[in-house]
């Protein structure tokens, strides 16, 4: 009976130790699974989201242009189009996403228009994140410099709140870096320069989920004089609009009635592209463009000159070609060459005050 009762004991200790080492096992697989999961979630997607429709609006410290708001005008797959105000200038920069990097692969200033930018083939050397997104992770960009990845969670205090963060170094040389920092679901929040004991800082103040606003100067013919106005219109554009719907529905319908459309209401834009090598304009409407114009030659050249003159101003152009169905601008009055377009006249122009 003892060697019986032995035994038993000796099965029951076996049987605790072999259930203790499973459950010790199945801890540490799902630990490392678990562990694997976290990293998983740790991408450049969730540091630097594209967000539709959201302004983020930064105060500047210690120099007038470090203030300035944000705004992702286009959004598309992989690549975004981030519009940039500040008391200077407005630019824009083209981001993209790729094989775990996130990637500037344009930058332009004085972009004062909306022009969709995003198939752009640019130069994918500025690398602004780079994964894994470790303490340690450095990186090249161009000038030779260097950027690390120099913390997770660094506290960054902001006119917003105060967050933990993703810190990023640039090394610029002679003592010179700057320090960026990004938040989960939210992304850039602060970037400070420093050289030496002088500091710039851009810092979060506000989120602000709406589409932005900027103005256009718009011309009308007006009813009761042979001259043309002028006036500054409000646009609000959203993420991914479409700017000639928004030109076209404001040729449709000027804002007072002493003005008169430029356009008639079946009139659509078929196209709108910026010819940046010639500097020119090109403009594509559909055939009631003409065929409900219905007005003198006077008139018509009223009219013309009145996109000629919105579309220039807007885009910073002198030269624009104006084209039906695909064909150069043709009436019963004026028409011209597919090598021919028109241009902005400032003569007789009035501002429009209403």
């Amino acid at each position: 009976m003892r060697k019986h009762h032995v035994l038993a004991v000796f099965l029951i200790v076996i049987a605790i130790i072999s259930t203790s080492c499973t459950r010790t096992e199945r801890t540490e697989e799902q630990g490392l699974v678990e562990e694997l999961q976290e990293e998983k979630e740790i991408t450049i997607e969730a540091y630097f989201p594209f967000v539709e429709n959201t302004k983020m609006e930064y105060e500047g410290v210690g120099n007038e242009f470090a203030e300035q708001t944000t705004f992702f005008e286009f959004i598309k797959g992989n690549r975004a189009q981030l519009k940039i105000f500040n008391p200077g200038t407005v630019a824009v920069k083209v981001l993209e996403y790729k094989d775990g990097e996130l990637r500037e692969v344009f930058a332009e200033g004085e972009f004062y228009h909306v022009e969709n930018m995003l198939d752009i083939q640019g130069d994918t050397k500025n690398v602004i994140l780079k994964e894994p997104l470790k303490a340690g992770n450095s990186w090249s960009i161009p000038g030779g410099y260097k950027r690390t990845i120099s913390g997770i969670d660094v506290s960054i205090e902001t006119p917003y709140k105060n967050f933990k963060a993703l810190e990023v170094t640039t090394e610029f040389g002679d003592g010179k870096v700057q320090l960026d920092y990004y938040v989960k679901d939210i992304g850039h929040v602060a970037s400070i320069y420093k050289d030496g004991e002088f500091e710039v800082k851009t810092l979060l103040e506000d989120i602000e989920s709406e589409a932005y606003e900027t103005e256009a100067i718009f011309y009308y013919p007006l009813y009761s004089d042979t001259k043309v106005a002028y006036l500054d219109r409000d646009i609000k554009f959203h993420t991914n609009d479409s700017i000639e719907r928004i030109l076209e529905n404001n040729f449709k319908n000027p804002p007072s009635d002493e003005l008169m459309p430029v356009i008639s209401k079946n009139t659509k834009i078929n196209s709108l592209e910026f010819n940046r090598g010639n500097r020119i304009i090109k403009i594509d409407f559909s055939k009631e463009f003409i065929s409900e114009m219905n007005v003198g030659s006077g008139l018509e050249g009223s009219i013309l000159k009145s996109i000629v003159n919105t579309l220039g101003n807007y885009y910073g152009v002198e030269k624009v070609f104006i084209s039906v169905e695909g064909k150069p601008y043709s009436s019963g009055h004026i028409a011209i060459e597919d090598y021919e377009y028109f241009t902005v006249d400032d003569s007789n122009l009035v501002e429009f005050d209403d």
